[in-house]
């Protein structure tokens, strides 16, 4: 993964500006779809399609070939997410498309194969690191797990606290660098 110079912490400030301007305080989860709706996004899943066969919404919350998608019609944008998936994946799948959008990424191209499941034409490798890194960051900030260490939660209860998966929580703590960044303090004391 190489993000630009700078990315992480426009990241970890864009997290703490998002949080202030849903008056919560810095260190507590944010739900990714309030956040969706503060910036004019419309999250959807598959159920509220309109005119879509229930068949169609039955496979696609079945599907393991897509997370969300993200429609664009000018000013416009519509995250489709998979209601079938665990509501932490749901979290940082919704996380991610909102990434898309605010870090103004072109939208890929999609298809459907024959057998219904939703392929991507293009995939821009950069732009997913991104997309995923803002994900993570707006989910569960640096602030926040040092929080969380300093309570002295468990992994497991810092990534239910924060509504993601423990992969996710434990991704974000790993590469911030906060174990040694404490160890360094103990050292020091």
């Amino acid at each position: 993964m190489s993000l630009a110079r700078g990315f992480k912490t426009w990241c970890e400030n864009a997290a703490g500006g998002y949080r202030r301007e849903l008056a919560l305080p810095s260190i507590s989860p944010l739900d990714p779809r309030r956040l969706a709706a503060h910036l004019g996004i419309t999250v959807w899943g598959p159920a509220d399609i309109p005119g879509l066969d229930p068949k169609v919404v039955r496979h696609l919350i079945r599907s393991d070939s897509w997370s969300a998608a993200t429609l664009r019609d000018g000013g416009y944008s519509l995250i489709i997410v998979n209601t079938g998936h665990a509501q932490t994946r749901q979290n940082n799948s919704i996380g991610h498309e909102i990434g898309h959008i605010v870090l103004g990424h072109e939208p890929a191209k999609m298809y459907v194969t024959p057998d219904g499941a939703m392929m991507m034409s293009e995939y821009d490798t950069d732009n997913e690191d991104e997309a995923d890194w803002f994900s993570g960051t707006v989910l569960v900030p640096r602030d926040a797990i040092l929080d969380a260490v300093g309570r002295g939660l468990s992994d497991l209860d810092a990534a239910k606290l924060f509504g993601v998966s423990l992969a996710l929580y434990q991704m974000r703590r790993n590469r911030t660098g906060i174990d040694l960044q404490l160890a360094r303090r103990r050292r020091a004391s």
